[in-house]
């Protein structure tokens, strides 16, 4: 009779009951979100996207270990999964490091050069450019018939 007592003044918890119902939609997404993900044929993934795959179902594993720890009482900080947690994460910001360098732009060096090149000019290379070049603009006189002459 104790028992029955204690489940009734339970339910008269508004906070404890709104809880419990957030719990439960929350472990109904999850499962969704895991079963939609271990669904997926992973042979045709992409590096990339295996990556990421493997990474969200370490990550989501592990985070669900933690609060079965949390609900059974135990401090989770003590225990092994928080090395594992942190492991995860790390691996997780190399992950990001590692698409986001490949997704960076590239110098294109050979036109880097040349403009360096051109900046950083001497009088010397002035020289040798005016002696180099033909001079293009030379002026034309034309005959009377509007010939070019020599």
């Amino acid at each position: 009779m104790a028992t029955l007592d204690l489940d009734e003044e339970l339910l008269k918890d508004e906070e404890l009951v709104a809880n419990i119902k957030n719990l439960d939609h929350s472990i109904v997404d999850i499962e969704a979100l895991l079963e939609s993900r271990m669904n997926v044929d992973y042979n045709s993934l992409s590096m990339e996207d295996k990556i990421k795959h493997d990474l969200l179902i370490a990550f989501t594993l592990n985070s669900l270990y933690w609060v079965y720890l949390r609900l059974g009482g135990i401090d989770p900080t003590t225990h092994s999964i928080k090395r594992e947690l942190d492991r995860i994460k790390s691996t997780m910001d190399m992950a990001k490091g590692a698409m986001a360098k490949k997704n960076m732009l590239r110098v294109d060096k050979k036109a880097a050069e040349r403009f360096i090149d051109n900046a950083l000019w001497t009088p010397e290379d002035k020289k040798r450019r005016s002696q180099n070049m033909e001079k293009p603009n030379k002026k034309i006189k034309f005959d009377e018939n509007g010939d070019p002459s020599k």
